[in-house]
């Protein structure tokens, strides 16, 4: 059994002998050709307007980066400004909260002298009434053995 092989007919374009010779085959060209270029001018033309709107799109993008970095560098130095301010506020109530608590403790190591001055001079002086307690005592005993003394004999 032979395979007959199956012959593909040309678009009709292609067969210019029955259709009118030569001219409709390049009327037809023509045409094709047209809409090639129609079709570039096309593309070319959403090209062109895809990257006009991507310039825009761009230079819109690149003005909002500088109104973004002008404001926080407006930002930065106001923070700046507060910072110092505030830096200067909290030194100085942090010096006359250190001097209230220097004075404070001056006060209280003063007070604490006095009552340990206080405290060792009621010592000096139970000790001295002590020595005297302790010397009368001694006078006294010996005053009374001297007298026993004197009974005895």
């Amino acid at each position: 059994m032979a395979f007959k092989k199956k012959t593909q007919k040309a678009p009709e374009s292609f067969h210019f002998e029955e259709r009118g010779g030569p001219t409709v085959f390049a009327d037809g060209m023509r045409h094709l050709t047209q809409e090639i270029l129609n079709s570039f001018d096309a593309r070319v033309a959403g090209v062109a307007a895809s990257r006009h709107e991507t310039v825009t799109m761009l230079r819109g993008f690149r003005q909002e980066m500088k109104n973004v970095h002008h404001e926080l560098r407006r930002k930065a130095a106001e923070l700046r400004r507060f910072l110092g301010n505030t830096e200067s506020s909290r030194m100085r109530d942090f010096r006359a909260l250190h001097h209230g608590i220097r004075a404070g403790q001056d006060a209280r190591s003063r007070h604490l002298g006095g009552l340990l001055a206080g405290f060792r001079q009621m010592l000096f002086g139970f000790h001295q009434d002590h020595q005297a307690a302790a010397s009368h005592w001694r006078s006294m005993a010996a005053a009374l053995a001297k007298k026993r003394a004197s009974f005895a004999r």
